[in-house]
Order: C-alpha cells, then structure tokens, then sequence
C-alpha cells in the first residue's frame, strides 16, 4: 500500500477522523470521474462519489491493506455504478450540453460543430455498451489504469479485461462508423 495511504489509514484507525478527510480530500476528484463516466450523469456521478466515502468510512477500520487503498476505492466505485445501472435498467443519458461545451474553443464554428457531433457520438457509443464493458472503458480510456489494475477493481483476470476491452472497442467502432456513415449520407 502507498506510504502516505498506510499511515492515513493507520491514524484513522486510531480515532483521527483527520486522516479520513485527507483520504477524501486525495481521492474524492477521481472517484467523483469514475462514477461521471460510468453513469453519465453529474448528480448521479455525485451521489455515487458521497456513497463510496459512507462505505469507506464504515469498512475502513477492517481494511486490511492487502490490496492498494486506491484499488479498493475503485472497485467500491465500479460496483456502486453497476448496482446503479441495474436499478436503473436503462442506459443513462448523455448530457448533451457538456458534451458540446468540451469542443476546442479556439477552433472555428464549423470545426466546434464536427468537434461536438463527434464527441457525442462517441459518449452515446459508450453509453450504449454494457455496463460491465462501460466500466471498463471508463477506467482504461478515461482514468488511464493498468488492464491489471482494472482487474483487481472488477474482481476479474487480467485476461477477461484484455478481451472484454476488445470487445467493447469493436462495438464502439461499430457504432461510430455506423453512425457517421448514416450522418455523411
């Protein structure tokens, strides 16, 4: 486990509610992503970020630093997400105003437009996929984790990534050139 992560752990053991507030003030902003990509949804992704600090804060004292704090964190992430979906038992919807909001803002009109249309398309194309594959898309393409490390957080082998992520990489390059070639005509 990271040096600083164990020593925050151990004093949060000890009774200094202190240590967990570094814990969230360290982790809260990637949590808080994982959960906006996962559910596409800025309230949700939110409630979900505050939901992964209750469980932490209850199960941290029988944390037993086999596994890196930020691992754990993550996996919570994922699993609250996925309960979320199912729950939901819909695919969740693209903010379409953010998503246009992200175009360069130094690039002309015209670009600013293909720019917007293309990130939607690739937000609905991810949204569209499974929630187990959208996960995993999530943690590799948007938080830059390690195929190993995203199996540690999705309870799986590396090798279930490796081809799960292939799977869902074909799907969205189906999808995209699907739905450019519908929108080119």
């Amino acid at each position: 486990m990271d040096h600083e992560d164990a020593v925050l752990v151990a004093a949060f053991k000890r009774g200094e509610e202190s240590a967990f507030t570094a814990l969230v003030i360290k982790y809260r902003e990637t949590v808080y992503r994982i959960a906006r990509r996962m559910v596409a949804n800025h309230e949700d992704g939110a409630d979900i970020a505050q939901e992964v600090f209750i469980r932490v804060h209850r199960a941290l004292p029988r944390f037993d630093g086999r596994a890196q704090l930020r691992t754990w964190l993550y996996r919570i992430t994922v699993n609250l997400c996925l309960d979320f979906q199912e729950r939901r038992r819909r695919h969740a919807w693209v903010d379409l105003d953010e998503v246009v909001q992200e175009a360069a803002v130094e690039a002309g009109p015209a670009a600013q437009a293909e720019a917007g249309a293309l990130r939607q398309a690739v937000a609905a194309a991810v949204q569209s996929l499974p929630p187990r594959q959208r996960a995993m898309v999530a943690l590799r393409l948007y938080q830059d984790q390690a195929y190993e490390d995203i199996a540690r957080i999705c309870g799986c082998s590396e090798g279930t990534v490796k081809a799960t992520m292939f799977a869902a990489l074909r799907k969205l390059r189906g999808s995209l050139a699907e739905e450019w070639s519908e929108e080119r005509r």
